[in-house]
């Protein structure tokens, strides 16, 4: 048994599974043996009992030792960087000829001098295998340009090879400011229903003119929008495409070559509809979806059938440069057909557009959604949101099946806020296939994340190092870590944000190991700090350090004047999440930090009421964190003028309208309301003239 256990324990570690982990209270949490077999199983390990696990520990530790290459290699600028080299019994190192292939070189290949060291070596199955180490920065003629290389070893006896992500560091920001809004939420005086990139585009020119650096609107994906609609922007559809949810329509030139979209626009029944929507205080996804699409068919076909014409050559560009996104039309065709959803529904569609209408329409969106989106972050940086998973009947399972672990779901261990864990729903990565793959899904999915984005939100960042994983059959009580290649993802990022010139921000709220955040620090990844989270009734105004982005709250987060006078505290009650007694006791503790609060920032006075209160608090805070020696802030705009309603209640389902909240104000309304500017004006001249060292506040 104690062998077997033994064996278990080692073959989990192998692929990556720790069976055991810090728990959020710090208590060390040992994951169950049917949980760590399940997941072996997922992971492809030839294990259906914990009986196996001798033998298939001696399979992999076999097929490891004869590995010449790990199959990626990390060179990191200004770092020193060595390999492990495993050469079979009888391969001379002095023998073996070293070549690196850039990525961009015309030459094709760079020769390198022969470095191997034999530094030790190791019976495997009779056979003696030599270690030897090879030193990127010596053998290399010249700096080895960030990209990503294939490094080539061979001999007479000997061909292996690796990927080399060679990086540099991400790039930095200095000293701004931007704002937040969720697309889906922003209201203009024509808008269907939600925002539109269009209106991306002007609430950018909006706060550009005020000093803002910075656009943010949540994750920018296609989701599920048909009955029922799953619009949780991380669970999209894929994170290769675009949400056609967005496109405005009245802009797009076909509009002038399509009578039949033009009279559809004139007609009254339709415009009514539209109008129901615009009026509505929610998101009405599913008619809007409808009345978007309404419109896009027509201009879709009026240009696959029409006479060729220049913009049918920029789509023809497009589409040649981008054959992921006509892959993903061709799935989203073959679910329109079906009217289901997941792999087995995605029947393959039509390779002519004009033929086939429902491949035209979604591969015209792509285009249509990528271009006004490009132009939106033209007026002001967009601050984008890199989700961490995606819908598991989605395009991306489909399309890279290797790349995920079937049979398994991410979310997150039990802690203070959810007893019962988290189950996200979403299929983790796979963390060896991926790597075999070159990370070629990865690869893709960063550099379309950072194509349109100054400044780029990686959720749950910690999921570069490890996630947590449920098996199939279990409750989120009932996972344990699977493990990445941290070094290699951090690299990933690294290249693509340098060669998009994106600012990133990793988010690492809760429990995060420290180890993850000594690799943003190095990789000059900006931190996540939460004026919610940081500020106490000892310490009111809390100054963030420098290498973060600073905020009051965040999406998930009650709103601040909620949070303020602990609204939140009664509804957790009411809905069972607090005992009695519990909340009773986060009351006291509430109101004690409102007090300390409300005393820092010159608004105790007992003759101002609630609402003024509310409003000298939240400008208190955020002067302060203006003036703070954060390298970025963001302000999310709802909260200037007192919105007390969350886009999201995490752990809650359809009831709570999660994703669905439409702004109070319209833009026209944002832009007459003189305090706003006038309060995102104060934020900018603070962020201008340096840190304040201020501890009490900014008045």
């Amino acid at each position: 048994m104690r062998a077997t256990a033994s064996a278990l324990s080692e073959l989990a570690s192998l692929y990556g599974i720790q069976a055991c982990y810090a728990g959020a209270d710090g208590s060390t949490q040992i994951a169950d043996t049917e949980v760590v077999v399940a997941l072996l199983r997922s992971l492809a390990a030839p294990v259906e009992h914990p009986d196996d696990s001798p033998e298939a520990l001696r399979a992999r530790q076999l097929a490891d030792a004869r590995r010449v290459l790990e199959p990626v290699a990390v060179q990191r600028s200004g770092r020193a960087s060595q390999l492990t080299v495993t050469l079979p019994e009888g391969v001379d190192p002095r023998e073996v000829r070293l070549s690196l292939y850039l990525e961009e070189a015309d030459a094709g290949y760079e020769w390198l001098a022969p470095r191997l060291v034999l530094f030790s070596a190791k019976e495997v199955e009779g056979r003696r295998l030599g270690l030897c180490r090879l030193d990127l920065n010596e053998a290399s003629r010249d700096p080895i340009p960030p990209g990503y290389h294939r490094l080539v070893l061979e001999s007479s006896e000997l061909n292996a090879s690796a990927l080399l992500i060679a990086a540099p560091a991400c790039p930095e920001s200095g000293r701004a400011w931007g704002a937040f809004i969720p697309l889906h939420a922003l209201r203009s005086e024509t808008d269907w229903g939600t925002g539109s990139y269009s209106d991306l585009a002007s609430l950018g020119r909006f706060v550009s003119a005020l000093g803002a650096s910075m656009l943010g609107g949540l994750p920018l994906y296609p989701c599920f929008l048909d009955p029922p609609a799953d619009p949780s922007p991380y669970r999209p559809v894929s994170r290769l495409a675009y949400n056609e949810l967005f496109i405005d329509p009245t802009v797009l030139p076909e509009l002038a070559t399509s009578p039949e979209a033009r009279h559809l626009l004139e007609d009254r029944g339709f415009l009514d509809r539209i109008a129901a929507v615009h009026g509505s205080l929610l998101v009405e996804y599913e008619e809007v979806s409808r009345l978007r699409r309404q419109v896009l068919e027509k201009l879709a076909q009026s240009l696959f059938t029409g006479a060729a014409t220049r913009r049918r050559a920029e789509l023809d560009n497009f589409t040649a440069s981008h054959p992921e996104l006509v892959d993903y039309a061709r799935f989203r065709a073959g679910l329109d057909r079906t009217r289901r959803r997941g792999a087995d529904a995605a029947q393959t569609g039509g390779s002519d557009a004009g033929e086939d209408p429902a491949f035209g329409y979604h591969l015209y969106c792509q285009w249509a959604a990528a271009t006004q989106l490009s132009a939106a972050d033209a007026t002001v940086r967009l601050y984008a949101d890199l989700p961490i998973g995606v819908h598991p009947e989605g395009f991306d399972p489909y399309s890279s099946p290797d790349s995920f672990v079937p049979g398994a779901r991410g979310g997150a261990p039990p802690d203070a806020f959810f007893s019962s864990g988290q189950d996200w729903g979403f299929p983790p990565l796979h963390p060896e296939r991926i790597r075999e793959d070159g990370y070629g899904y990865l690869r893709a999915v960063f550099s379309r994340a950072f194509r349109h984005a100054g400044y780029m939100r990686i959720d749950h960042v910690m999921g570069l190092q490890r996630l947590y994983a449920i098996p199939e059959g279990f409750d989120a009580k009932h996972g344990a870590y699977v493990s990445y290649r941290a070094e290699e993802l951090h690299a990933l990022v690294a290249l693509e944000a340098h060669r998009a010139g994106t600012v990133v921000v990793g988010e690492d709220l809760g429990t995060v190991p420290d180890e993850v955040r000594r690799r943003m620090a190095s990789d000059k990844m900006l931190r996540s700090w939460v004026f919610q989270f940081e500020s106490s009734s000892t310490e009111p105004l809390p100054c963030p350090q420098p290498d973060v982005l600073a905020s009051l709250g965040t999406h998930d987060l009650p709103r601040f004047g909620t949070f303020l006078w602990g609204e939140d505290i009664a509804e957790n009650q009411r809905s069972g999440e607090l005992a009695p007694k519990q909340a009773a006791a986060q009351r006291a503790a509430r109101e004690s930090w409102r007090l300390a609060l409300l005393d820092a920032v010159g608004a105790g006075a007992p003759e101002l009421s609630p609402a003024e209160k509310t409003a000298a608090a939240l400008e208190g805070a955020l002067l302060h964190l203006g003036a703070s020696a954060a390298e970025l802030l963001l302000v999310e705009l709802e909260e200037l003028w007192g919105e007390r309603r969350p886009q999201n209640r995490p752990g809650t389902g359809p009831e709570a309208d999660n994703w669905r909240r439409r702004a109070s104000l319209s833009m026209g309304e944002i832009r007459a309301d003189r305090e706003l500017s006038g309060l995102l004006s104060r934020l900018d001249h603070l962020r201008r003239v340096g840190p304040v060292p201020q501890r009490g506040g900014v008045k």
